[in-house]
């Protein structure tokens, strides 16, 4: 995947993610949410345990992560997209 496609794929998950904010905030608050594809696949209490379940749930997907809260933050690699061969 090139990196316009990848950057693309964290863009769409994050427009995604946005828009289901509200909900997460209620449901799920300070744990992780891993996505693919626009939709969240499982939220996870730590960004490792999000990390671990790529390799067991995504195999050689791409996907992203977010922390579910208000503020903005910046997770570096986990806020970009990935690919489990990469890892």
């Amino acid at each position: 995947m090139s990196i316009n496609k990848q950057q693309k794929e964290v863009d769409q998950n994050y427009g995604a993610f946005k828009l289901m904010l509200p909900d997460l905030l209620k449901t799920d608050a300070n744990r992780y949410a891993l996505m693919h594809d626009q939709q969240i696949v499982a939220c996870f209490d730590t960004s490792r345990d999000a990390m671990e379940a790529v390799r067991k749930l995504l195999q050689a997907k791409y996907f992203s992560v977010q922390l579910v809260t208000n503020e903005p933050v910046d997770l570096g690699y986990f806020s970009r997209v990935g690919i489990l061969s990469a890892i």
